[in-house]
């Protein structure tokens, strides 16, 4: 079941048009987030909000909701979905360019249940293959991830950015790299804003692990002794091998099943 918000109303997926004159077709002009519900109510839904609007910002497209109505619309959504849900929120670029502001954006939301994530993604890790180009417009949350879908090799959950040997993160994901207890984790100011990432810095310090902000190095991938993803479907999701690399001897390791817990633990405290 796939239904959206468009113009006003819920109606559903199928009947919800964008016309050809968008610049989001024309152009690739957008920018959108994702929040995912538990049981109905949505997970860091002001967090999500607040990059949204900052993607908006930055990519100069007017915002023609307010972030109050935009929350109200997502929460209606996903009350509506059984079980946990997904809303995807879009800006586009609208009808009109005007150097290289966009004044009149179209909203809408897509919503969806939350397909589950593979067993065997949390008993055996997933495999990133590499990408050695930044994400382009890194600090917006942007609909275009072409770069990443290019290298985006079989047998791969994603592709990892690693420009010029630093990696930063993944293609829709934060990353971690893990040596003993300590965290090692892209500086803010090299990544997207992750929301997830941001409450997994949280606990984990809570918890005493040491966190670091720094690029990690394609030449310290053999030293990890773990790696993991977060975002808001994968939630803290093992990474076993990163290009040739096997990390950790092959399997989820003790830190990222206790980050897991610790985010599960925690999560009623950030529904909305």
């Amino acid at each position: 079941m796939v239904f959206c918000f468009m113009n006003g109303v819920f109606l559903d997926g199928d009947q919800a048009t964008l016309p050809v004159s968008d610049l989001a077709l024309q152009r690739g002009v957008a920018v959108f987030d994702t929040v995912r519900s538990y049981d109905g109510r949505p997970f860091a839904l002001k967090a999500h909000l607040e990059r949204l609007s900052n993607s908006a910002r930055l990519a100069r497209i007017a915002e023609p909701l307010s972030t109050e109505e935009i929350g109200d619309i997502v929460r209606e959504g996903l009350s509506r979905i059984e079980g946990d849900g997904l809303a995807k929120i879009f800006l586009t670029g609208g009808d009109v360019e005007e150097f290289g502001s966009f004044p009149s954006p179209r909203f809408l939301a897509l919503f969806s249940p939350v397909a589950p994530i593979p067993e065997e993604f949390f008993t055996k890790g997933i495999a990133l293959s590499l990408l050695h180009e930044e994400r382009q417009l890194f600090r917006i949350k942007s609909i275009n991830y072409m770069n990443a879908y290019r290298n985006h090799l079989p047998g791969t959950f994603e592709a990892l950015h690693c420009v010029d040997g630093e990696i930063t993160e993944s293609a829709t994901s934060s990353f971690f790299g893990v040596a003993k207890d300590n965290l090692i984790t892209a500086p803010d100011h090299r990544v997207l804003r992750g929301i997830t990432r941001e409450i997994l810095i949280d606990l984990a310090r809570k918890e005493g692990y040491n966190v670091e902000h720094r690029c990690l190095t394609l030449d310290e991938l053999p030293d990890l002794t773990e790696a993991f993803i977060t975002g808001s479907v994968k939630e803290v999701t093992p990474v076993t091998r990163i290009g040739d690399t096997i990390i950790g001897g092959g399997a989820p390791g003790a830190v990222t099943k206790r980050m897991y817990e610790l985010f599960k633990e925690s999560v009623p405290n950030h529904l909305g």
